[in-house]
């Protein structure tokens, strides 16, 4: 595929955002990137450090697929994100190959970005997050 995949973050779901952020920030001294609410996901979320590699805390405001994966999991790591430059070619190459998609079209994500994510059957059991970057205008 000529969409080559890179690091973009690593999610972490918490129950509370102001503690883990005092954490991340305060006590690990990352440099802190803001607050942003998704409402389509039902979290809030913030990201610490700089790219490639930043993490990202998402914490729920209502429930939904995150409160739900707190209450049978606890916090602890959500999934992992990579970057794509053409996130439609993406999804439509990994279809092609038979890889299991959750989403076979784009959402909105988190600094206006457009995600997707692929089933963690067909990631090796991780929950993989696809991010394509708001297209420079």
């Amino acid at each position: 595929m000529s969409n080559a995949f890179r690091l973009d973050h690593v999610a972490i779901a918490v129950k509370s955002l102001d503690d883990a952020a005092s954490f991340y920030g305060e006590v690990l001294g990352l440099p802190s990137h803001g607050r942003e609410r998704v409402e389509d996901q039902s979290v809030d979320v913030a990201f610490f450090g700089d790219e490639p590699g930043r993490i990202e805390l998402i914490s729920p405001f209502r429930e939904g697929a995150i409160a739900r994966f707190l209450d049978k999991r606890g916090e602890g790591l959500h999934h992992v994100a990579v970057r794509v430059a053409d996130l439609d070619a993406a999804l439509a190459d990994l279809k092609a190959k038979g890889v299991p998609l959750i989403d076979e079209m784009a959402r909105a994500g988190a600094h206006g970005t457009r995600v997707a994510f692929v089933h963690p059957k067909g990631a090796r059991g991780v929950l993989l997050e696809l991010v394509e970057s708001p297209k420079a205008g």
